[in-house]
């Protein structure tokens, strides 16, 4: 038999430090996710020229963006999800709608963003090109997803 005890039955000492090592694991893992976007960001800023007075503005801008891009990312997949009970358009033309459709939604969000906030300068160029690989970004990711939901169903 096993000497493994169920976590109701392990001693108050023993539940907060499995309780804090989880935490610190999960923590750990999301800083490094986080960090990770935020320098890719960085990275990809400077490529292209884009000015911010800060890095704290920097922060706020992928802040904004992470949380309008949320109701965008919706909107997109909601669209996504009826073209194809329509069943009016081809596969092709789904998955061009979806990539041109995020692309727009894209674009809409980070040209209000650079409106709103002073401390962040973009070329119109700029905010193309970064749209246009947040869209592609968001279809190979949503490309990845979907065949790993088909391989699991057969």
């Amino acid at each position: 038999m096993s000497d493994d005890k169920p976590f109701k039955q392990e001693t108050l000492r023993t539940k907060v430090m499995i309780i804090a090592i989880i935490s610190v694991i999960i923590i750990t893992v999301l800083g490094v996710i986080t960090a990770g976007y935020f320098f890719g960001i960085i990275g990809l800023f400077r490529l292209l020229g884009v000015q911010y007075d800060s890095f704290g503005s920097l922060l706020w801008f992928i802040v904004g963006y992470l949380l309008i891009g949320g109701i965008g990312e919706l909107f997109t997949n909601v669209i996504r999800i009826l073209m194809p009970k329509a069943q009016k358009w081809r596969e092709s033309q789904i998955k061009a709608a979806f990539v041109l459709l995020s692309f727009l939604v894209n674009l809409i969000i980070i040209s209000f963003l650079d409106n709103v906030m002073n401390s962040i300068e973009m070329q119109a160029i700029t905010r193309v090109i970064v749209s246009f690989i947040l869209a592609l970004a968001d279809y190979v990711m949503d490309a990845n997803i979907s065949s790993n939901q088909e391989e699991k169903q057969m």
